[in-house]
Order: structure tokens, then sequence, then C-alpha cells
């Protein structure tokens, strides 16, 4: 039999598909959430702001990461509304969060369009400072609009670290809201592709090269000799087992036949 060499081909085609699975980004989080959150943000649900963007608005899903380091209060919190949010909706929340500061050294930022999950979204920055604390906190809100719903996202941070990055920082951790769809590498998937199919054509054709070379193969018919010959005559002239040998006829005499004289 002739071996195969089909085995490491084959773990290689395993491995090439295994790695194209791998060019699938699966995002951090299932679900509506933030994809890079801080590092010392743990997720909790049960946490609630005081004031969301749409009070009016019941929220079908909510959402919430909280700093746990030591220091000012920071979380950042999603709701989700339903119906498809627009730009005027936006300009809505805005106008009411101006109305009722917190404090009025508040400054409020234009409102910004943005693009975060592939989506048109909006948001702008808060900031509390004053001349006798300094900056206190920093908050960037936005609404992000899908089909059938949208999610409110308001990243308040009081932590240092945080604050002083503002509003990029905010902003940029916003903007990595997702649906937890899975993204895919396509270039990287086209070239795993022409691999795979690379491969396959190579077991296809060491399969056909085997079977080739089996149909080539001659069975050679081994002659018997002389003396094999007059053994199987021999074997083949011989009453089969328990057969009784066939009877001889005895030939009539060929003499003239005389009486017998008669008796006396």
């Amino acid at each position: 039999m002739v071996p195969s060499r089909t085995g490491p081909l084959a773990v290689a085609l395993s491995s090439v598909a295994l790695l194209a699975m791998s060019s699938c980004h699966v995002p951090s989080f299932p679900g509506p959430q933030i994809q890079n959150p801080p590092q010392t943000f743990l997720l909790t649900p049960d946490s609630y702001q005081q004031r969301r963007m749409f009070p009016e608005r019941d929220a079908t899903m909510h959402v919430a990461w909280i700093s746990t380091s030591a220091g000012p209060y920071s979380g950042i919190y999603i709701n989700g509304h339903t119906g498809a949010l627009a730009l005027e909706e936006a300009l809505t929340a805005w106008d009411a969060a101006r109305a009722a500061p917190e404090h009025p050294e508040v400054s409020f930022s234009e409102v910004q369009p943005l693009t975060i999950d592939g989506r048109e979204a909006w948001g702008w920055e808060e900031r509390m400072q004053t001349q006798a604390r300094g900056l206190e906190w920093v908050r960037y809100r936005a609404v992000v609009a899908y089909d059938t719903v949208s999610y409110a996202i308001d990243f308040y941070a009081g932590d240092p670290l945080i604050k002083s990055a503002a509003p990029d920082t905010l902003r940029t951790v916003v903007s990595s809201f997702a649906v937890g769809r899975t993204t895919l590498n396509l270039p990287l998937i086209a070239v795993l592709g022409g691999v795979i199919l690379l491969v396959g054509n190579l077991l296809h054709t060491r399969r056909k090269e085997r079977e080739t070379r089996l149909r080539s193969i001659n069975l050679v018919t081994i002659k018997k000799t002389e003396e094999e010959e007059k053994a199987a005559g021999a074997e083949s002239a011989e009453p089969a087992l328990g057969q009784a040998p066939p009877a001889t006829s005895t030939p009539p005499d060929s003499g003239t036949h005389r009486p017998h004289p008669p008796s006396e």
C-alpha cells in the first residue's frame, strides 16, 4: 500500500482555518456597551445616575461602569431608548442640561457630530471649574442613533487623572461604544482563503497521483511448473472420497460350449 502523505497537509489546513476564524474581532463585551472602559472601571449594572439625558423617555436598557480607584467619583452610564433619535433630540437634551446646571460655573461645549459604531451620533462636553477649587469634574455626553433604538451615553469623571485629559480621553472612551457586532479583517481573510484553496488543491492533486499509481500496478500471473501440473492432473483423476470404483464387466467366453455327458 502506498503511504498517505495528506496527514500533515490536513493539519496545516485545519490550522489555517483556525487562523481565519481568529481574524474576526470579537468585542470585549457583548451587547450595547463601552468596549474600552478605563482599567479601574468595574461593570456595575445596578448603579444609576441622578439625572438622565432623556428623563421623559422610558429606558429599555441600562448599564454602568463605576471607577474603583480611591478619590473623587467617576462613572459611565448608558441608557437605551425606543426610536431613532436625531439631532433635534440631542439639542433638546443639551438645552435642558444648560437650563439646570449643578453650579453656575458649569460650562458647555457646542454639540458636535460624531460617528460611533458606524452610526450617526452627537456629543458635547461639560466642565465644572471654580476659581477656588479649580477643575472639579468633567463630563462627556453623546447620543447614538440606530434604526429603531437610540443610546444615551454619559461619562462623568472626577478622577484627577481622567479629568485632566479631557475632553479627548472621555470622547475616545464614549466613542468605543458598540452593540457587540463582530468585525472582520477582510484583507486577512482573503489571503487566508487563498491559502486554504491552495492547500485544498494540493491535497486533491496528491490523492489523484496516488490513485494513478495504484492503477498502474500490473498483476503478474505466475505459471505452474511441470511437476505441479502433473500433480494437479493426478489429483483430478483420483475418485472422489467415498465413491466406489467403477465395476468392470467380464467378457463372455469365446470357446464352444460343450454339454456335459449324460450320467450313466
